[in-house]
């Protein structure tokens, strides 16, 4: 560090007004601010503070808080005029003693003690090239007139930086250079002191890359240090350890000097974990750049595991961002962007999370690389099954495949509209997997499935392979002998097939819904289990419009066998789990000739019910 060199300013040269020549209780307040040994905000002209642009102050007459405009245009000036017009419901300015105080804030102040509370010195601030950040240079002033001559109560820390791609960086000192103040000003020294306080300052430079050429300030309370450390990019680039407190002065530049910084060496690999960007088939580009360039890299899922990787491509880039594509785009174009994550910093060789992972719209973290499975030998039993109506919900297993993470089940006949899920046997449904929300499955199609995603279907009848990503949980469909690889993506339900019902005997049951079951013009069904047949759906229908439902029992069952009397969606006309509302409990058709069944009021889902004789 170098010796500090101290401010200067041209001397104002404001005329006083008189107290007569005040203005009067209603119009419009002016006050001229001016500097006053470079105490002023807004930029460095040369090593002098002038104001520059829109500017607030406040003026404070010991009760009231009063928020001071003016628009000092583009070319900084070292004197302007404040303004106060009272609008409606606003309290007049009458007051002809104030405390001022830059920026304008939310304070509280005591003019006999000449104090002013709540001052904020920001603990992050954004750099710009020979100047600070606009309201970081906390200043004050005390006047019984309209002029206002301000003085500085920080200190700037000036450094400039050798070194490519520094975005952010931190000084962190062991002593009091930021938070909350009480500041004190007779007319002297202004002085501050700290209420709730910080000993860093963390500053960036709107997502941008800090030039070399370019000289850089950071406004801090005048604390005493034991020691400074200053952080680029995260890495400790330059500290000092006082043998005594050095005393950092009022209105005085501490020069860092020239800060070397060395960018560490990137990750050869990254990785990014799609999560809910994996819908409507879109696909990834990592673009990379650095303070002298940027390149876009496609990401490829190439082990089929839900990982897309990119290889940081040659050139010290030290930013990405990772984007999700419109799918119809041809080649990466920004306006094709769906989404995209925020500047990223490209993690190092160093470092351990290297898989970028979007846990929801607006959650994402880096992470470490999942494992991957273990390598297994194809043609073994896996620890998945397929369960469902085409197996009478009996587990079927899975078979490992010569990826570590796909199982296949093969030559499957299955047909349209019946339920079937994937599970561990051994867990029984603890991890069972569905995805009930995308119905009818087409051919050649995959879908990502959730835990506890509810019962699937398919929307055509056939012989399928079926296969299962255990990693991304996603389910693969395909016509015995196709490729799994070449599965499209399927995100909607597809078409309701039309089931057509199964023959009937006389053999005939009744169910009287409640009032519950009756609203939304609700339509019901029976589901027979346990018969020779397997599962059959019936729908059921009240053909002389008495209230009660009827339904034949079907071929293979008679009275005495399993039912659940269902209330279904109206808008659909497939009888599954997936199209039900409610249901009754598992029940037995009596023999004893009861064949009307009655849901009992008030109730919604397996409220019990009774048997009668219709």
């Amino acid at each position: 560090m170098v010796a500090a060199v101290a401010l200067f300013a041209a001397a104002s040269c404001n005329k006083e007004l008189p107290q007569e020549n005040l203005p009067a209780v209603g119009e419009t307040v002016v006050y001229t601010a001016s500097t006053d040994g470079a105490d002023t905000k807004a930029v460095l002209d040369g090593t002098v503070s002038k104001w520059c642009g829109e500017e607030l102050i406040t003026l404070h007459d010991g009760t009231n808080a009063f928020t001071f405009y003016a628009n000092a245009g583009d070319t900084p000036v070292s004197k302007v005029d404040f303004t106060y017009t009272p609008g409606e419901g606003q309290p007049e300015f009458t007051a002809t003693e104030v405390m001022a105080v830059y920026p304008s804030g939310d304070y509280t102040a005591n003019l006999d003690e000449k104090t002013v509370s709540n001052v904020v010195v920001p603990n992050n601030q954004t750099l710009a090239d020979n100047t600070y950040h606009a309201t970081a240079a906390v200043a004050v002033a005390y006047s019984t007139t309209t002029e206002l001559s301000f003085k500085n109560a920080t200190t700037l820390l000036k450094f400039k930086v050798a070194g490519d791609d520094v975005t952010s960086g931190c000084i962190a000192a062991e002593g009091d250079i930021s938070g909350t103040f009480d500041l004190a000003y007779n007319g002297g020294e202004p002085e501050l002191t700290a209420t709730t306080a910080n000993q860093w300052v963390d500053f960036s430079k709107n997502d941008d890359f800090l030039s070399k050429e370019a000289t850089y300030y950071i406004a801090v309370a005048p604390a005493a240090l034991n020691k400074i450390t200053m952080y680029l990019n995260g890495a400790e680039v330059k500290s000092k350890t006082f043998e005594e407190p050095y005393q950092l002065k009022r209105n005085v530049i501490l020069d860092l000097g020239t800060i070397t910084y060395t960018a560490p060496e990137t990750a050869s690999t990254v990785y990014l974990k799609p999560g809910v960007w994996s819908a409507d088939g879109a696909w990834y580009v990592a673009y990379f750049f650095n303070s002298t360039g940027n390149v876009a890299v496609k990401m490829e899922d190439t082990d089929a595991d839900g990982l897309f990787e990119a290889a940081v491509p040659e050139g010290k880039y030290s930013k990405v961002i990772f984007c999700r594509v419109n799918p119809e785009a041809t080649e990466f174009v920004w306006e094709s962007v769906w989404n995209q994550t925020e500047n990223l910093s490209v993690p190092t060789s160093e470092d351990e999370k290297l898989c970028y992972v979007i846990n929801g719209w607006e959650s994402a973290e880096w992470q470490t690389v999942p494992e991957q499975p273990e390598e297994v030998t194809p043609g073994e039993a896996s620890e998945w099954a397929l369960v469902g109506a085409f197996s009478g919900w009996i587990d079927k297993t899975f078979i490992t495949t010569s990826v570590s993470n796909v199982v296949v089940l093969e030559n499957v006949e299955m047909k349209a509209a019946e339920g079937f899920l994937v599970r561990k046997p051994t867990t029984e449904w603890a991890d069972k997997y569905g995805a009930g929300n995308v119905n009818y499955i087409q051919a050649n199609s995959y879908i990502t499935t959730a835990k506890d995603g509810g019962d699937m279907c398919l929307e055509a009848d056939g012989t399928y392979d079926i296969y299962f990503n255990t990693t991304t949980k996603a389910i693969y469909v395909m016509t015995a002998g196709t490729d799994y690889t070449t599965a499209v993506e399927q995100t909607v339900s597809g078409k309701e097939p039309e089931v057509e019902e199964p023959e009937v005997t006389a053999n005939m049951l009744y169910l009287k819904p409640n009032s519950n079951w009756k609203v939304d013009n609700a339509r019901f069904a029976a589901y027979f289990f346990g018969g020779t047949p397997g599962e059959i759906w019936v729908s059921m229908a009240d053909s002389d419009a008495d209230g009660i439902y009827e339904v034949n029992i079907p071929e293979g069952y008679d009275y005495g066998c399993n039912v659940i009397f269902c209330r279904m969606n109206p808008n659909t006309t497939a009888n599954n789990w997936n199209n039900k509302w409610n249901q009754t409990s598992d029940l037995t058709a009596p023999t004893d000739g009861k064949n009307l069944y009655t849901v009992k009021d008030g109730t919604w889902d397996k409220g019990g019910g009774t048997w009668s004789t219709k």
